[in-house]
């Protein structure tokens, strides 16, 4: 369950926590969202953790890492749940935000121009991969997009990453 912190108070139960992210992630493999009759461009599911556990002064990358990596098996289980699919337009990607985990998601797209402008011209970041950073294996047919989106009043670098199904 997603849960914003309220209190500095020390984080319980990590391993519990992390588990049921596992499970969480689990949960889409063999999983198939076809588009509904109301079209949407995209369905999303944010990453289901307590925010203390992904960012803020309680968290470490080691953490972070491993839930980088759930997000990724979830994406990759509806990936390949949606082989052969016929029922239009399906790709699926990982949307990070780093280091401000909490904001990410993993997200299906129904729409290439929509998927296509979310990604951008160019990808700014590279040649760095937030895979490389965290030592993540990505599925091989999964590509890495990335643009610094640091704004005036953050305290540190921000970074979105797209890393998903080709456009």
């Amino acid at each position: 369950m997603r849960q914003i912190a309220l209190s500095h108070g020390k984080l319980r139960g990590i391993p519990r926590r992390m588990r049921a992210l596992e499970k969480w992630a689990q949960g889409f493999q063999g999983h198939v969202r076809p588009r509904s009759d109301q079209q949407e461009l995209f369905c999303n599911w944010k990453i289901p953790v307590h925010t203390a556990l992904v960012q803020g002064p309680q968290t470490n990358p080691d953490i972070q890492t491993r839930c980088v990596a759930q997000l990724l098996k979830a994406a990759a289980g509806l990936s390949e749940a949606s082989r052969g699919n016929t029922h239009g337009y399906y790709r699926v990607a990982c949307l990070i935000t780093w280091p401000w985990l909490h904001q990410s998601e993993v997200t299906i797209f129904y729409d290439k121009d929509y998927y296509e402008g979310l990604l951008g011209q160019s990808n700014t970041l590279a040649p760095r991969r937030l895979s490389e950073q965290l030592a993540l294996t990505v599925p091989p047919h999964f590509r890495e997009h990335g643009h610094d989106v640091t704004q005036p009043d953050d305290s540190v670098p921000v970074e979105w990453w797209c890393i998903g199904e080709e456009a």
